[in-house]
């Protein structure tokens, strides 16, 4: 009797596996907004269910304020953001299914110019390291980028452990193969000479290329971690080191001495127009300002929480911001100090105060936002953990994105 009761039912499921299953959703339903973050009169996605195909059939508010609908079919409907002040407001959709609302978006400031992004080397997800001219060539995982005398743009290629270099035709060579046991290349800095320095960040080398010899040379060894390398205004090299904890400086011979000590682990330095090394910090979420001669510091930026969103703080007062990981700084000719947000997948500007103080500037997401691929303009854009950072000049930033496999250029209207 059993085998009679267990047979049946496994008739009746095998029937119901072979019936056809079709969705009885009919209401409206909202999913997610793309990005999460805007200035007024810029375009966002909204995704969802059962929204009509009729652009002028869905009324789309942000905190009660009527949107602009250019593009709607059932599962999207694309925007133009309303005029708001900065803060956060709830999405609400009415179509002719009903009137949905829940999601969340938050308005930031427009900043004062547009930040227009376009890929020059790589493709997206390409992990290789290929030689050749523009978007031809490939990268393995870029990490760093600098200005060589002559204007050229040569990057660090984490993976495949090379230098590279991208001549003004666009043109992408290797220069130096940094391949050994274990490596891990990661970002340099020019000299006075014109030799290049660079680290291996898993083997803890300092090294130093002489393209008129056509040689590496191994400056140090022994560190933990060492994240990138800068050369002071004496001709001295500073080296922050993550895991020891400290920033390191050399003489052009290689002796070794400490700058700092740096608690929280630095994962990136800079120098500002004042001297003062900026250093970014592995679990501090914050940036740092240490003094000329390494015997003080200050936080800048960074409220020293881990947050789970990001956020530009206060106007006037960036300690009030949310920060975490950081592998590039740099500054434009007014001091305006640019970072390179990995964790949080964005480009952020900081504008110091009138007196050049950067604790009481302020500080705004330029571009980016959302863990991606894009081109475009301001938060449109994507990036999948940027790293190195170059202000070429004025008008013009480099950006390795990593994950992406990509050099990007930034350019500033």
């Amino acid at each position: 009797m059993k085998r009679l009761i267990f047979a049946a039912l496994a008739l009746l499921a095998l029937t119901a596996c072979r019936d056809k299953y079709e969705a009885r959703i009919t209401d409206l339903r909202l999913v997610s907004v793309d990005p999460r973050t805007g200035f007024p009169g810029e375009l966002v996605t909204i995704f969802g269910w059962n929204f009509s195909p009729e652009a002028s059939e869905n009324e789309v508010c942000f905190g009660g304020e009527k949107a602009i609908v250019l593009e709607a079919s059932s599962g999207r409907l694309q925007v133009v953001l309303p005029n708001l002040p900065v803060g956060n407001y709830k999405i609400s959709v009415k179509s002719p299914l009903g009137y949905q609302e829940g999601l969340s978006f938050s308005f930031l400031k427009a900043p004062d110019k547009i930040f227009r992004v376009s890929t020059i080397v790589g493709q997206q997800g390409q992990r290789k390291c290929v030689d050749g001219v523009g978007t031809e060539a490939l990268t393995y995982m870029p990490t760093g980028i600098s200005k060589a005398p002559d204007g050229t743009l040569w990057f660090t290629d984490r993976g495949g452990n090379k230098v590279r270099r991208i001549a003004k035709d666009m043109t992408v060579q290797t220069i130096v193969d940094a391949s050994a046991p274990g490596a891990a290349v990661w970002q340099g800095c020019f000299d006075g000479e014109g030799n290049y320095w660079f680290n291996d960040k898993a083997n803890g080398t300092l090294k130093r290329y002489e393209p008129a010899a056509g040689r590496t040379v191994t400056v140090a060894t022994g560190m933990k971690s060492p994240m990138n390398v800068v050369m002071t205004s004496s001709g001295d090299f500073l080296v922050p080191a993550r895991d020891d904890k400290a920033i390191w400086k050399f003489d052009g011979s290689g002796n070794k001495t400490k700058f700092a000590d740096v608690e929280f682990g630095p994962s990136f330095i800079a120098i500002d127009p004042k001297g003062n090394v900026v250093s970014a910090t592995h679990n501090g979420y914050r940036i740092i300002s240490i003094s000329p001669d390494g015997s003080t510091w200050k936080t800048i930026v960074g409220d020293g929480v881990k947050g789970s969103e990001a956020s530009d703080g206060i106007d006037g007062d960036p300690l009030t911001a949310t920060i975490t990981s950081c592998h590039g700084i740099d500054f434009d000719s007014h001091g305006v100090m640019y970072i390179s947000d990995a964790s949080f997948h964005r480009i952020r500007r900081l504008v110091p105060d009138a007196d050049g103080n950067y604790e009481t500037g302020v500080l705004e997401t330029v571009v980016g936002g959302v863990k991606g691929y894009a081109d475009g303009k301001g938060l449109n854009v994507k990036f999948n953990e940027p790293d190195g950072i170059l202000v070429y000049d004025d008008a013009t930033l480099y950006v390795c994105d990593a994950q992406n496999c990509l050099i990007r250029k930034i350019e500033i209207q």
